[in-house]
């Protein structure tokens, strides 16, 4: 392992050991209501309606949308395995600060390194199942998300949205 490599596999995280995720993409802008949430959305529906097992890990912890775009609520369950994910109608697999909060609709207003310890949560306790396409829902910009995901995540691509 090449000293680069070394440095990069501080910052990995793990995945759920019984979870099986095969391609992870991550939908970033360069600014706020451009509609990520949206592509996000449609992309895990249009693979999902092609007969792939499709996850959304909404990333945007202060803005969250993504279970509300799907109508999921809480409450959480957990297993042996990890943390159960909700699901949608259509089966699409949920995970969202949303989902963890007493009120949602109350501002999330926490330091950087709570908001991306809980992203590497999501991916690290969340018993995902076999997933073959994974969206990660980014916050807009380029901020401590943005480099976590990049940083901690294996991505598959990067979808931009302008």
């Amino acid at each position: 392992m090449s000293a680069r490599e070394e440095f990069l596999s501080r910052f990995r995280a793990e995945p759920n050991q019984y979870s099986n995720i095969k391609k992870i993409y991550a939908v970033v802008s360069g600014k706020g209501g451009v509609g990520k949430s949206l592509v996000t959305a449609l992309s895990a529906i249009t693979m999902q309606k092609k007969g792939y097992n499709c996850a959304i890990l909404d990333a945007d912890v202060t803005g969250p949308s993504i279970a509300n775009i799907f109508n999921v609520d809480k409450p959480l369950y957990g297993a042996e395995e990890g943390i159960l994910p909700k699901e949608s109608e259509l089966g699409i697999k949920i995970m969202s600060s949303n989902l963890i909060v007493d009120n949602p609709s109350e501002a999330i207003i926490w330091r950087s390194p709570m908001i991306t310890g809980l992203i590497k949560q999501f991916y690290s306790e969340v018993y995902w199942g076999d997933i073959d396409y994974m969206f990660i829902d980014l916050p807009p910009g380029t901020g401590d998300v943005p480099l976590t995901v990049f940083q901690s995540i294996p991505l598959d691509g990067i979808i931009v949205v302008t």
